[in-house]
């Protein structure tokens, strides 16, 4: 079906009014957060510290695009629990129909205290869950960190981390073709990479995967993909010749079109600080928000409409800002705090639904524990 829009300028002013759905506020005590959806139904994942002192991996669905969530469900219980999750080393979901698998870093023996990765999976929408296995196929009990999940149409799921296997911290992927019970042997995807930079799955039209990745040196973003089953070269996704001693603990975001890959990227680079929509292998970026922006994400619907959100120091505080474009990122429209967030709002992430987008967030009200927050944009 085909879906009619309005020129991006009206439709950034319809989405910074009452377009946006009402906020859901839930689970004080959340320290992570990741987001997957399948049409209208949302899952979300959240790491959260009890009165106890321990640390839960709980799952949250919605039937309806994120405007109403269900009760959390325990995903981790009987597992080694989630190592020193927070945003930028967040426990990670994707689905399938009604498949879910989730993944997390455990304690393990790494001078940090990182280790092998566990992983849960659900058969029955996330209703009931049950271990899965590690991945990796290392053997190794050092650090398996800044995991990324996605599931493609045909319900095969991709799963990537940063492991030090052979010597230096590198890129891994492996496969499940069964809902997460088996998993492929470990693939080298970049044997040097950024140390602690957050990875980005996402999925392309013909279901072939695409990771965004931070390079070691320089340390601009890169993006391999695959074609026609197939890794390719990695292409720069940003060059702007960025030399860093050190991990500058900011990811991106990555979307697939019908007419290829865009990318949101953050570099520290002094001429270009800041954010940057970029189409990896080609010249040329696009900066969006102002040089203290970071943190960005990016999704794309089904129409080819792209959503690009991030965080924004200012002097009251931290913002969420947000912008729209309907031409592959050749324009876009204004950028616009996104309602409801509060001043401590921090990493935004985004996902496309059937029926628009949802943003959802982390934020620590004053006096209050930390907790995860979502909104629902729906589109004209």
């Amino acid at each position: 079906m085909t879906r009619d829009f309005l020129p991006l300028s009206l439709l950034a002013l319809s989405l910074a009014g009452s377009a946006w759905a009402n906020p859901h506020a839930a689970s004080p005590g959340a320290s992570s957060l990741d987001v997957s959806a399948d049409g209208v139904r949302v899952h979300l994942l959240s790491a959260e510290t009890a009165g106890d002192g321990a640390t839960r991996l709980l799952h949250f669905a919605s039937s309806d695009s994120g405007n109403t969530w269900s009760e959390a469900v325990r995903v981790d219980e009987g597992q080694a629990p989630p190592y020193s999750p927070h945003r930028g080393f967040d426990p990670q979901i994707a689905v399938s129909g009604d498949k879910l698998v989730a993944a997390w870093t455990t304690a393990g023996t790494d001078r940090w205290g990182s280790g092998p990765i566990a992983t849960a999976r659900s058969n029955d929408g996330g209703r009931t869950w049950r271990a899965g296995p590690d991945p990796a196929d290392d053997g190794l009990t050092t650090g398996h960190g800044f995991l990324d999940l996605a599931a493609d149409a045909e319900g095969v799921f991709h799963l990537v981390w940063l492991d030090s296997r052979d010597g230096r911290q590198g890129l891994r992927y492996a496969k499940s073709e069964d809902g997460g019970a088996n998993w492929s042997p470990n693939r080298t995807l970049q044997a040097g990479t950024c140390e602690c930079c957050r990875n980005t799955l996402s999925i392309g039209p013909r279901g072939n995967p695409a990771v965004l990745f931070r390079d070691h040196d320089p340390r601009d973003m890169k993006v391999v993909f695959t074609e026609n089953g197939e890794w390719k070269k990695p292409l720069v996704a940003g060059d702007f010749g960025w030399k860093f001693d050190g991990c500058p603990h900011t990811g991106g975001g990555l979307a697939a079109t019908s007419l290829g890959l865009s990318a949101l990227v953050w570099t520290g680079s002094p001429d270009h600080v800041g954010v940057h929509f970029v189409r990896p292998g080609h010249p040329g970026s696009t900066r969006l928000g102002g040089p203290f922006a970071t943190h960005p994400d990016l999704a794309s619907d089904a129409s080819d409409v792209l959503l690009a959100v991030w965080q924004e120091r200012t002097e009251e505080g931290s913002v969420l800002r947000h912008t729209l474009s309907h031409d592959d990122g050749a324009t876009w429209g204004e950028a616009r705090p996104v309602p409801e967030a509060a001043p401590s709002a921090i990493h935004p992430l985004v996902v496309a639904t059937a029926d628009g987008f949802l943003v959802a967030w982390t934020e620590k009200p004053e006096g209050s524990p930390a907790r995860w927050r979502s909104i629902r944009v729906p589109l004209p």
